[in-house]
């Protein structure tokens, strides 16, 4: 389950409240940053410019088991600059940083709060374009699966001091690697008294 903030839970209870989704791409050349209303919004110190009835974001799915799953993008009949901007980085756009945020906008039309809903990296988009209209679409991948990669370090001399130049923790740590320990047995304490 997800926390949101006071101020967010707040807002929810009150009588006129408004949500929209923020999508913010992180493309070398510049975000591209989009909300799901007809009419530009500010957070963060970005504009997430509006695109009501341009775009589709697949469902979000939260699941408590192992399967992580993707999400699919879609966005129809463009303004030329933003075609540009994926044609220029059709190429680059796996990895790059994809996150959507849950807006909460008060009555005056100011973001309250907009804690992130999904978080992850674009991995494949392909553009369909019959010389009318454009469509392109775009997958991604959740973040979550970082967590699902191994860790390289080990709990080596070499590695404790990469990290940690000058920590002795793991010095003699290869030298006992395979040396049996052997503890005492309930004789030697009945016979050291």
């Amino acid at each position: 389950m997800k926390s949101v903030s006071p101020s967010f839970a707040a807002a929810l209870a009150g009588p006129t409240t408004q949500i929209a989704q923020l999508i913010a791409m992180y493309f070398a050349s510049g975000v591209v940053a989009l909300n799901s209303m007809n009419r530009p919004l500010d957070f963060g110190g970005v504009t997430y410019r509006g695109a009501a009835g341009l775009g589709e974001i697949g469902q979000i799915n939260d699941s408590a088991g192992s399967e992580i799953k993707g999400l699919q993008l879609t966005m129809s009949g463009l303004a030329a600059e933003l075609l540009a901007l994926a044609l220029a980085d059709a190429t680059v756009v796996q990895g790059v940083r994809l996150v959507i945020r849950l807006a909460l906008i008060g009555s005056d039309g100011i973001v309250i709060d907009a804690p992130v809903d999904w978080d992850g990296y674009l991995d494949t988009m392909s553009i369909d374009a019959d010389g009318e209209k454009c469509v392109i679409s775009a997958t991604a991948e959740s973040s979550a699966v970082d967590l699902l990669r191994g860790n390289p370090m080990t709990t080596s001399n070499a590695d404790q001091q990469a990290l940690y130049p000058g920590d002795r923790a793991f010095e003699y740590i290869e030298s006992q690697d395979g040396i049996p320990v052997v503890w005492p047995t309930k004789q030697y304490y009945i016979d050291s008294r």
